[in-house]
């Protein structure tokens, strides 16, 4: 049967954990970013290599895990070749959990997801903790035998991964038994995080605790790696037959570690979205000897739920806390993609609770989306000062002031207003919410134009410095406007301004 305790406390661990803390400086990872992304391949994969074997803290007091994170992304998307990993005990007996890894956690602890920033305090207590005297052993024994060129490492490695199961349940039901250790074994575990380290170590606690869950399973988890190998696009028969083979085994062997191999499957997908057929698959198997096999495998679902409904109160928090555009394209890309991939998925199985569940996220990131665009139009007319007409038949009307001087910051905020009001339509396509924004960007285009009409009346009317005025408004409103409207429309009014110029 079940080991119901253990998941139970599994599952208490996870909904326990608070987030961790990792952030960098934005200006100093923009120019960091910048160095990186302009790096060869090559030098990209050696700095990727020295800083992985090096651990701890990278240049500049920037967390190497941030600096690896991007590398990797970096890597992978150009399709550079990895640099080749020197065996060692601490990378083999991680290297099971790496589908799990992920670089800069933020937010509570989830289910298979295991902060790379914790991996070297984990480490640590089998290096230096009396309870991992016998993991330690087996370690430098692993080491040793890699030294010889042992050709056979399993048996070492399975010496090290019991020794560890063993010293780490001690550690952790001291945790549980008594405040103070835990509090001290917590603080061990934060070694490099100054910043919130009660969170960060309480969050390596958990990764710690979902390890130790996991080495009953290694055998499974290796077999997922090499059967499957990542990135893949798209399932196929045979690999629903080999999944379901290597789950039925790990529930005969180790039961309450069971659902990791599904979600094993899902990690070496290209995207979470690509898994859920797995996840479809697996809610109709009818096996007594698999008899939670939909239970299991719905841990898929729920991270690709938990991804899309993250994403979407991220952007919904963004955009009330501080609705800065830079870089909230690309996140409302990535919730678009996830939406869209799970939908297709939801939709091919007739699934309406899974469809309703992603429509209630596009809700929310729709509603972010419209309040980005809101806060950019504003920016946009902010740099479109107007007054009011003189004239009794127009003391209404408004027109453009151009006695105002152009202020470069508000240039620069509506040129970059318009950059992100231009992207907006296919964002909102890409949220199936395409008309939720359609009137504001309608409005900015057409405000934009308007003025820029009034401003050539104003350069036929002014005079001498107000002239000068007006002309140097238009320039900074056609260069502010230019992602709004099109080539021809920005042409056109630059020559009837022109021309208006010459006028007497």
């Amino acid at each position: 049967g079940r080991l119901v305790t253990s998941r139970t406390l599994m599952n208490d661990l996870l909904e326990t954990a608070g987030p961790a803390h990792g952030d960098v400086p934005s200006r100093k990872w923009e120019r960091l970013e910048s160095f990186l992304s302009g790096l060869a391949p090559a030098a990209a994969a050696k700095l990727f290599a020295a800083l992985e074997s090096g651990g701890g803290a990278g240049a500049g007091g920037l967390p190497a895990a941030t600096v690896l994170a991007f590398l990797r992304t970096r890597l992978v998307s150009d399709g550079a070749p990895f640099p080749q990993r020197r065996a060692s005990a601490r990378r083999l007996f991680f290297a099971p959990f790496e589908d799990f890894f992920v670089s800069g956690r933020k937010g509570r602890k989830r289910r298979a997801r295991i902060d790379r920033a914790s991996l070297s305090a984990i480490w640590s207590l089998i290096e230096e903790d009396p309870a991992c005297v016998e993991a330690a052993d087996a370690a430098r024994a692993l080491d040793a035998a890699i030294a010889r060129g042992e050709i056979k490492l399993s048996p070492f490695e399975d010496a090290l991964h019991a020794a560890a199961g063993a010293g780490f349940s001690r550690l952790i039901e001291h945790a549980e038994n008594d405040v103070i250790f835990r509090a001290d074994l917590s603080a061990r575990l934060s070694a490099g995080g100054e910043k919130c380290p009660d969170k960060r170590g309480a969050a390596a606690l958990h990764d710690l605790a979902e390890i130790n869950f996991l080495l009953p399973a290694v055998r499974y988890l290796k077999t997922v790696q090499a059967v499957f190998p990542r990135p893949l696009a798209a399932l196929t028969e045979e690999d629903f037959y080999n999944a379901r083979r290597i789950y039925a085994a790990c529930v005969r062997a180790a039961p309450q570690a069971a659902p990791y191999v599904p979600l094993a499957i899902a990690a070496r997908m290209a995207a979470i979205e690509d898994a859920l057929p797995l996840y479809f698959h697996f809610s109709k198997i009818e096996d007594d000897a698999i008899p939670d096999a939909a239970a299991d495998a719905s841990f898929i679902a729920e991270a690709a739920f938990d991804d899309l409904e993250s994403l979407a109160r991220a952007l919904e928090r963004a955009a009330d806390d501080d609705p800065d555009t830079d870089g909230i394209a690309e996140r409302f890309e990535r919730f678009g993609s996830l939406a869209a991939g799970l939908a297709r998925a939801a939709e091919r199985e007739g699934d309406a609770a899974f469809v309703n569940r992603i429509e209630a996220s596009r809700d929310i990131a729709a509603d972010a989306l419209t309040r980005f665009s809101e806060c950019s139009l504003s920016a946009v007319r902010r740099f479109l000062p107007t007054r009011h007409a003189g004239g009794s038949s127009r003391l209404m009307a408004l027109r453009p002031d151009i006695a105002r001087s152009v202020d470069l910051r508000d240039e620069i905020a509506a040129r970059k207003s318009a950059v992100f009001l231009a992207g907006v339509p296919a964002l909102g396509e890409g949220l199936a919410r395409g008309d939720a924004v359609a009137a504001i960007v309608e409005d900015a285009c057409a405000e934009t134009q308007r003025y820029a009409g009034d401003l050539v009346a104003e350069i036929r009317a002014a005079e001498g410095d107000r002239r000068k005025a007006a002309l140097k408004r238009m320039e900074a409103v056609l260069r502010a406007a230019a992602p709004l409207l099109s080539a021809d429309k920005i042409a056109l009014l630059a020559e009837r301004a022109k021309a208006a110029a010459l006028s007497a």
